[in-house]
Formats: structure tokens, C-alpha cells, sequence
């Protein structure tokens, strides 16, 4: 068997339909939380954010407005042929939240960090250090204690990997509200759709793994 069919055969493929329903099962705790903003670690959590977003509509309320930071951990150390990644050393920012521009402000808001999978934990530590960073300052710029920003982080992934992290998050960000994984899977390489490009064979596979369209 050559090395190019044992990383395909690694990999659990997750096909549009199943992400879509790893959502709609999670929509309850979603409410719960009731984020007044939601913020996708683009590209993985793109998607998901956007159909979160769906989920969490209420008639006659205005939809969660959706900001992106982009926020780098992965690095391709392999041809092409084998597609051969591995998890880099450090997080590289390369596009945040812009407050000097507009009016926009964290104080007082119920923020939903969202991203497509758990893995490390060092993306999601880095995405909370700095956003938390973010809070103190405009809660200093205002004259207020940041205790008393009223500003409260949960997260939104689909897939939290079940292997020792490299990174923590705070208590108040995971705990059960606010730390909401759809699944808990084994430290196995994920293929998402949106990573595909022949999203034909993709779902063939997804559908082969049992990764398709669940039942209730």
C-alpha cells in the first residue's frame, strides 16, 4: 500500500449534509448562550458561523452579526500529491477586528467564538487572550472596571478532538454553557467540504464512512 492511500485512508470525511445537522443538534445550547455576536477563525470556521447564524434566528429578531479574524496554525510540509500537514509552532494573525473605523464595540456582548474543530487548543487560546486584551482596553478607555464590562466568550466548534491540549482556555469560557463541541472525536485527520476540491468524491466518501446525513 503506498503512502498516498494510507493518508487517504486516515482520513474521516465530513460531508456538507452532517455539518449541517452537527448544527441544527446543537442549536438548543447555541440559544442558551444567546450570543449577541458571533466571531468565525476564518477559513474553517466560515462556513459553520454562517449556518449557526441560521439556527439561531428568532422571527422578528435581527439576524447575529458575523465578524472574521483570520488566525494561522497550520503548516504544509508535504507535495501535493500527499496533501501532508502538520500543526505549526505558533498562531499568525493576519487580520483582526477593526475598532478604530467604526463604533463597534465588546462591551456588554455575549461573543460566540466559532471555528471548525478543537485540535490543539492554541488557536482558540490565542483568539480569547486577545479579544479578552481587546475588552480591557475599551473598558479602560471608557472608565470602567472590565469586571464590570458585562461581556461574557463561548465557543462553537464541530469537532473537539479527544487528545492532551497545548493550550487552556479560562473557567469562565470552558465550562458547560459555554464551551459547546457538537462532537468529541478521536485525534483523527478531519476532512472538512469546504477543504475539498472535488466535493463529488468528497461526499462519496463521507456517505462510505457513515459521515453523511444522520438519523435522529
Amino acid at each position: 500500500m503506498t503512502d498516498n492511500q494510507d493518508i487517504e485512508d486516515s482520513k474521516v470525511y465530513i460531508s456538507y449534509n452532517h455539518v449541517h445537522q452537527l448544527i441544527q443538534e446543537a442549536a438548543p445550547r447555541l440559544k442558551n448562550f444567546n450570543p449577541d455576536l458571533i466571531i468565525c477563525v476564518a477559513g474553517g470556521g466560515l462556513i459553520p458561523a454562517r449556518q449557526v447564524r441560521t439556527f439561531l434566528k428568532e422571527p422578528g429578531s435581527p439576524n447575529v452579526r458575523i465578524m472574521a479574524v483570520v488566525l494561522s496554525l497550520y503548516e504544509d510540509i508535504g507535495s501535493v500529491s500527499t496533501q501532508a500537514e502538520k500543526l505549526g509552532k505558533q498562531v499568525v494573525r493576519t487580520q483582526w477586528l477593526d475598532y478604530i473605523n467604526t463604533d463597534f464595540t465588546l462591551l456588554g456582548k455575549n461573543i460566540l467564538i466559532v471555528d471548525e474543530v478543537d485540535d490543539t487548543r492554541t488557536t482558540l487560546n490565542y483568539a480569547v487572550t486577545e479579544l479578552k486584551k481587546d475588552v480591557e482596553e475599551q473598558a479602560k478607555a471608557k472608565g470602567i472596571d472590565v469586571k464590570d464590562a458585562g461581556t461574557n466568550f463561548g465557543i462553537f466548534v464541530l469537532h473537539n478532538k479527544l487528545k492532551p491540549k497545548k493550550a487552556d482556555l479560562p473557567p469562565e469560557v470552558y465550562n458547560e454553557k459555554n464551551y459547546i463541541a457538537a462532537r468529541d472525536i478521536e485525534d483523527v485527520w478531519i476532512a472538512y467540504p469546504w477543504e475539498s476540491n472535488d466535493i463529488v468524491y468528497h461526499t462519496k466518501r463521507a456517505v462510505e464512512q457513515g459521515n453523511d446525513v444522520f438519523l435522529p
